[in-house]
């Protein structure tokens, strides 16, 4: 089947003419985390075309529609794929954040007209101060001096007498002269937050939210060595007489040049991707050797193991979005409670079956847990940053 222009097809969905095999192109095209610019252009024409008047009442009927056409498509797709099988995905189901989108969008697309009445638009004001929004880059250097900074997107510092060098979210440590006595700086990432720093040898590192980075004011001559609490990505310098060794609880891994993520948030439960290059891992009394497309992690019997993945479900969050490969929803809860600052509780047991999907980085947090509420059949009950989860009532 030929597929319809974007615009047509959007047309479509609101005035409630689009197909199964139209909305299944729709939902596809806004699962994607860069169509957003594109979403923006579309609801901007298609209240312009035909709307003679800007009047409250006429944004909210296309809310509305729009809305209401997703949901019901949603709970479809929704029917549909528990008879297919229990590995659900989220990428159909992407069209929630999409009604959510329009719903945060619209008020700045009409907050200037001149008809609006000014109660509407503060309305929309306060509702918009109230949502949890997503991270942003920032981090706090403990200095091996003691000296602390603190970092983020809006300062920008060159301390020479620190070595540092901090511009558009990226920190170049240069290190401490060779005669210097060997200390231990801290870079720690909070809850919504990520940061990318350089360390003295040229390797980079992305921490992602709620880690900690350790590493030297200098790296000897016979090895560069860190230590990693919760989530990192490394792309090492090659260097063939100092190996690259980072060590997260009982698990060391050295590498000569390569990319790599690490996620380590609790010891027992570690998993590292490889992306390209070569790393050898050892846990107690054993040693592997990873290759490209491989995850190492620690079986239920305290045994290395290694699987073939995809490893942009180890990357993409230091790319700017969620993407997620057959993954339990405790672990998908876990990084949207690290990067939107949340404290979770789940009541009961969460859904067994496993979930893939992308989401966008960006998004305010409603419409996260609008998606994940229709895919995971889930409850979701927000009291400032305290999110309480449980499985509907079937």
């Amino acid at each position: 089947m030929e597929k319809k222009n974007l615009n047509k097809l959007f047309q479509d969905f609101i005035a409630n003419r689009c197909s199964i095999e139209d909305i299944d192109q729709l939902m596809e095209h806004f699962g994607s985390p860069t169509s957003m610019d594109q979403l923006r252009k579309l609801i901007e024409q298609q209240i312009a075309v035909g709307q003679s008047e800007t009047s409250p009442e006429a944004v909210t009927s296309i809310v509305c529609t729009v809305d209401k056409r997703i949901a019901l498509t949603m709970s479809k797709f929704q029917e549909s794929e528990k008879k297919r099988s229990r590995l659900q995905t989220l990428y159909r189901f992407s069209a929630a954040a999409a009604a959510v989108m329009i719903l945060c969008l619209l008020p700045y697309l009409w907050q200037n007209k001149p008809r609006i009445p000014k109660d509407t638009i503060r309305q929309a004001a306060k509702k918009q101060t109230e949502e949890i929004l997503p991270g942003k880059n920032q981090a706090r250097l403990t200095l091996y001096t003691g000296k602390k900074l603190s970092f983020d997107k809006q300062q920008s510092i060159n301390a020479k007498d620190n070595n540092l060098n901090y511009e558009k979210g990226r920190l170049v440590y240069s290190g401490s002269s060779a005669e210097e006595t060997i200390q231990w700086n801290i870079l720690e990432v909070p809850k919504a937050g990520t940061f990318e720093i350089q360390l003295p040898d040229g390797s980079t590192v992305w921490v992602n939210a709620n880690s900690k980075l350790y590493f030297p004011n200098r790296f000897p001559t016979d090895e560069r060595f860190v230590k990693v609490e919760g989530e990192a990505f490394f792309k090492v310098q090659k260097d063939k007489k100092r190996p690259f060794k980072v060590q997260t609880g009982d698990l060391n891994i050295s590498v000569l040049g390569t990319s790599f993520n690490l996620r380590a948030y609790h010891p027992k439960h570690f998993a590292t991707t490889l992306v390209e290059g070569s790393v050898q891992l050892t846990y107690h009394d054993q040693r592997i050797t990873m290759v490209p497309g491989e995850k190492a992690f620690i079986d239920t019997k305290d045994k290395l193991q290694l699987q073939t993945v995809d490893v942009e479900s180890a990357t993409a969050w230091k790319e700017g979005y969620f993407y997620f490969k057959d993954e339990p929803l405790g672990k998908i809860l876990q990084d949207v409670s690290n990067w939107y600052d949340l404290k979770v509780s789940i009541n009961g047991n969460l859904p067994s079956g496993r979930y893939s999907g992308s989401m966008d980085r960006n998004s305010k947090l409603n419409g996260v847990l609008k998606m994940l509420a229709n895919v995971g059949n889930l409850d979701f009950t927000l009291n400032g940053n305290h999110l309480t989860v449980k499985q509907k009532n079937k």
